[in-house]
């Protein structure tokens, strides 16, 4: 029993070392200021702090993926916006709370430490991440307000709407309070910054696009696509691609055609070779062909166009 008792004790300090260790290898970003240094701080600053007042009732996964449907914005619209003072408290509360945990955390010892110390910690640390979601809740509005202002026929509301919230989220923790200027003109300008350059680098992309010769994907010799397939199921295949290609916008049609060499050669562009014709990284030319890709398995649910399937997939 006694030997038990002791794998035990060295398993449990173990998985106590392992927490010290994650918490020391994470950044906590603040904002300082001379009165979080005051005794009487945390008695002003955090006051009666509720965690369970301060849900947002929408994660971040749903801020960056939500649709742009009426019902939705309506109800991204609900918050209250914040007031000057209410604006401020929440700041200052947030980056206390950043600040005393990184105190805390400096006198963490992975060698030796006890619940207790991560306990506290953690618990800061999760204090923080309420009073920040409730910024994004508040301020989700102003979000809305511009990607509909900036909306266009080639990058879309959801596009811009979930570069718009990690934008948000970036402005919270880079704004300092103590300065005297209200947050939503601080972020107004960050994301709608943000939101014309997406735009304007759109704009570019697509006159790259118009001053490619036609076809010229089809005549440059590249790595041969699916060399296994046989002449008549690519033939099938090429038909029924270039019967739903009109369904992609310019881009992602070149990047179909290229990719999946329609047409009479069966040569295909490698991700490097679009990504230099057009002038984006091969990252994003990959990006955009899967989004065609999922466009083209939509348009191909219970239809003969389920062979594309085997293209993508092989």
């Amino acid at each position: 029993m006694i030997v038990c008792s002791k794998e035990y004790d060295v398993c449990d300090q173990d998985s106590l070392s392992s927490r010290a260790r994650k918490l020391l290898d994470q950044e906590i970003e603040f904002i300082s200021n001379p009165c979080f240094s005051d005794a009487t701080a945390e008695t002003e600053i955090l006051g009666d702090f509720d965690t369970s007042s301060s849900d947002t009732g929408l994660n971040h996964s749903q801020m960056t993926s939500v649709p742009g449907s009426s019902t939705t914005i309506s109800r991204l619209c609900r918050a209250e916006v914040l007031s000057a003072e209410e604006e401020q408290n929440l700041f200052r509360r947030l980056n206390y709370l950043k600040y005393r945990a990184n105190q805390f955390r400096s006198q963490l010892n992975p060698e030796w430490v006890t619940e207790d110390q991560l306990d506290r910690v953690e618990q800061l640390l999760h204090k923080a991440q309420l009073v920040r979601d409730e910024i994004l809740r508040r301020n989700m509005r102003l979000v809305v307000s511009i990607v509909k202002k900036c909306m266009t026929t080639g990058v879309s509301f959801d596009e811009l709407f979930s570069d718009g919230c990690l934008t948000l989220l970036k402005a919270i923790d880079k704004f300092d309070y103590s300065r005297g200027f209200r947050f939503s003109t601080y972020a107004y300008h960050a994301i709608s910054n943000y939101a014309y350059r997406k735009i304007a680098n759109h704009r570019k992309e697509r006159a790259k696009y118009k001053q490619l010769p036609p076809e010229r994907s089809m005549e440059e010799t590249g790595q041969v696509k699916n060399p296994l397939m046989g002449t008549g199921t690519w033939d099938e295949l090429s038909e029924l691609l270039n019967e739903s290609i009109d369904t992609l916008d310019e881009r992602e049609q070149l990047i179909v055609k290229s990719r999946f060499a329609l047409g009479k050669h069966r040569k295909s562009l490698t991700f490097q070779k679009l990504a230099d014709q057009l002038g984006i990284s091969k990252e994003r030319v990959r990006q955009l062909e899967q989004r065609a890709v999922a466009k083209l398995r939509a348009v191909a649910e219970g239809t003969r166009l389920d062979l594309i399937r085997d293209l993508v997939c092989d």
